[in-house]
């Protein structure tokens, strides 16, 4: 009888791993965009020596290679095609990325990889940054955005930083601010890796 009970906690603890362990699929939607007059900006510069970048996979190659199930949609499923529109003709500033993907997140984000974002605005600002998904009981990204600007006056480099780890919940749009430039996040659950 101590062998049955032994065997079926150990099976009820298995399988309560694998459902900790197991994906929960969303469709998450990343728009970032710099504002313009960024020359005006420069108190809130950093100096324009990054750090060294984590090892990462860019995000769009990423999803479109169908890694670690990353599924890339197509412009027309973008939710946040209209904030976009917006920021471009009556904020006058420059979308740097902006996508929508499947992604299955999971718990401990330490080892959940670092996904690379880059774009170039209009105004000559080029992003580089990182982003780190998982999920708890909220879903969790680790943000560590650089917008670089050469000013066209001084020719000088300054570089824009957002680093920022955040606990979003589902179905809500998220921001995270700078001065110089944003983020504005939307992650829908999903059933499966087929949204």
């Amino acid at each position: 009888m101590k062998r049955w009970r032994w065997l079926v906690i150990g099976v009820l603890g298995l399988s309560m791993h694998s459902q900790a362990q197991t994906p929960r699929y969303y469709a998450l939607e990343v728009l970032i965009f710099s504002r313009p007059n960024l020359v005006s900006l420069q108190d809130e510069a950093w100096p324009s020596e990054a750090p060294a970048a984590p090892m990462s996979l860019n995000l769009v190659s990423a999803a479109r290679s169908g890694y670690d199930n990353l599924v890339l949609l197509p412009a027309r499923r973008r939710t946040l095609s209209d904030a976009a529109y917006q920021i471009r003709m009556r904020m006058n500033g420059s979308v740097l990325f902006h996508e929508r993907w499947i992604h299955p997140l999971t718990p401990n984000q330490a080892t959940n990889p670092w996904l690379r974002v880059e774009g170039e605005g209009r105004d000559g600002g080029r992003l580089s940054g990182f982003l780190r998904w998982s999920i708890d009981r909220f879903i969790e990204v680790d943000a560590d955005l650089r917008l670089a600007f050469t000013d066209p006056l001084t020719q000088e480099q300054r570089v824009f930083q957002i680093t920022e780890f955040r606990k979003l919940s589902s179905k809500d749009i998220h921001y995270l601010d700078h001065p110089a430039f944003g983020m504005i996040i939307q992650a829908d659950p999903i059933e499966g890796p087929d949204g």
